[in-house]
């Protein structure tokens, strides 16, 4: 039987060596370029051959990713740690997305969620016009999807992650690479006939364009930190949404789309024609058992991200927001985040909900998880409401009242005082009691609002001038969305 080289564990075996060891009798097997090479070097070559058998599958020969050191970063070096490092792969990727073995190799499974006339709100008790204020909201059980959905789902976004074969993970490339410049201009011609492109290096960019981009979920501080070999495609001049790629992140590439409202569908079909563009030119690292092969085991398999950025004001303020949100973890297996990503603050009331789940299940499965998710948690925030309004009107009325007032008038607001206000301002829209037709321009004041993008503006970085800036910009959308 052919055997290979013990060394290198590739070439054929030719040399063989029997030695003695723990009282046993123990053969190696070399081929002669390892065997040579190992006598040149004043080596051992049986323990040369007893150093790499310890090693093998614990280390990836191309990239020279080790267990332990993936062990602290749980980033892969290279596509090819998942052929060197399987076992360790498969079971780390398992464990993340909260997996077994049986629904890994069994049918997909598929999600219990409740129907959305079966909801009876039980996280909350609701009767339906039982209190004065019921003439400022509908009732849950009277709304139908998409009146729930309405004005509690601000946006909706796809994100895939891709990998080019052959070419380490980002966080294995140390230095500027003519192979990630070649891989910037590919990701921007696949973006060819699906959007107007404009590639922006990091390198070129300034510190207030990087955050400015960070506050708008365009790119990551990761990206942000990477000049060597970082870019991000935007869509034409949006400040928000639309599609966007982000070029040697955790990944090669990072696809996303956002769009407003409640659309994932229609997210992932236009990012998937960008997604087929860019896999027809170049070749894009995949394995037939387990997927998209991502530096990260947790985007393993589909490599998609599936979320809505959801606005739940009266869960929070009902002091149901936590509860609310572990059940509904626990119950579809959600990933559930603040308003910028990963161990952020739910600043504005707002949450990422996700899937947690890409290996073994189908995009379309993903998307129909997260909707009914949604669906559901915006039932629970709308029973929550009806409380609110049942329960403490009045003061729910005057704080309405009162930021509606002060958004008209302020001469300068900081960005926390902004934030605090629209959230009463957008429940006024919610409950009709406003001049405002819908809370969309709303959402968009936050993206226009942040520090760095009013630094941009101003051309500077005086509080003072953004704070002005803030409450002139806030002004005027109040002025024409009537």
């Amino acid at each position: 039987m052919q055997r290979t080289c013990d060394i290198c564990g590739e070439s054929e075996a030719t040399l063989f060596d029997r030695v003695i060891e723990n009282n046993k009798s123990v053969e190696y097997a070399y081929c002669e370029a390892c065997y040579t090479r190992a006598l040149k070097a004043g080596k051992n070559p049986h323990e040369e051959a007893q150093k790499r058998l310890a090693r093998r599958g614990k280390e990836c020969k191309f990239c020279g990713c080790e267990v332990e050191e993936f062990q602290k970063t749980f980033l892969f070096g290279c596509a090819h740690c998942y052929e060197q490092m399987r076992g360790i792969a498969v079971d780390s990727a398992l464990k993340a997305q909260h997996i077994s073995q049986s629904d890994l190799h069994g049918a997909i499974p598929l999600v219990h969620v409740h129907s959305t006339c079966d909801l009876d709100g039980s996280l909350f008790e609701s009767k339906k016009g039982d209190c004065d204020g019921t003439q400022y909201l509908k009732s849950a059980n009277e709304c139908s999807i998409g009146e729930l959905l309405q004005n509690n789902v601000i946006s909706s976004r796809i994100r895939l992650a891709r990998n080019i074969k052959g070419l380490e993970f980002p966080s294995h490339i140390k230095v500027t690479d003519q192979r990630c410049v070649d891989l910037m201009n590919s990701a921007y011609f696949a973006s060819q006939g699906i959007f107007n492109a404009r590639l922006l290096p990091m390198s070129r960019l300034t510190k207030e364009q990087k955050k400015a981009l960070i506050e708008r979920h365009i790119i990551s501080i990761n990206l942000a930190n990477n000049d060597k070999n970082g870019a991000v495609i935007v869509e034409g001049d949006k400040k928000y949404g639309g599609i966007s790629i982000m070029v040697n992140e955790e990944d090669h590439i990072r696809e996303q789309c956002v769009v407003d409202g409640f659309n994932l569908a229609g997210a992932f079909e236009r990012l998937h024609r960008y997604d087929v563009n860019l896999i027809k030119s170049v070749p894009i690292a995949y394995d037939e058992q387990l997927g998209f092969l991502t530096a990260c085991p947790t985007n393993l398999g589909t490599g998609m991200r599936a979320s809505v950025m959801l606005f739940l004001p009266a869960l929070k303020r009902a002091g149901a927001i936590e509860d609310a949100l572990k059940t509904f973890k626990t119950e579809f297996g959600l990933t559930i985040r603040g308003v910028f990503g990963e161990g952020s603050e739910a600043a504005y009331d707002m949450y990422q909900v996700s899937n947690s789940r890409t290996l073994g299940v189908s995009e379309e499965s993903i998307i129909g998880q997260v909707e009914q998710a949604a669906v559901r948690m915006c039932y629970c925030e709308r029973v929550a409401l009806e409380r609110l309004v049942r329960d403490k009107q009045t003061e729910l009325l005057d704080g309405i009242s009162r930021s509606y007032a002060v958004l008209k008038s302020a001469y300068a607001l900081t960005s926390k005082e902004l934030m605090k206000l629209l959230v009463d301002v957008k429940l006024g829209v919610i409950l009709g009691i406003l001049p405002i037709k819908n809370t969309r321009k709303l959402d968009e004041t936050i993206w226009s609002c942040t520090s760095s993008s009013l630094s941009i503006i101003t051309g500077g970085n005086s509080d003072e001038e953004r704070d002005k800036m803030r409450a002139q910009i806030v002004r005027k959308i109040l002025a024409e969305d009537k």
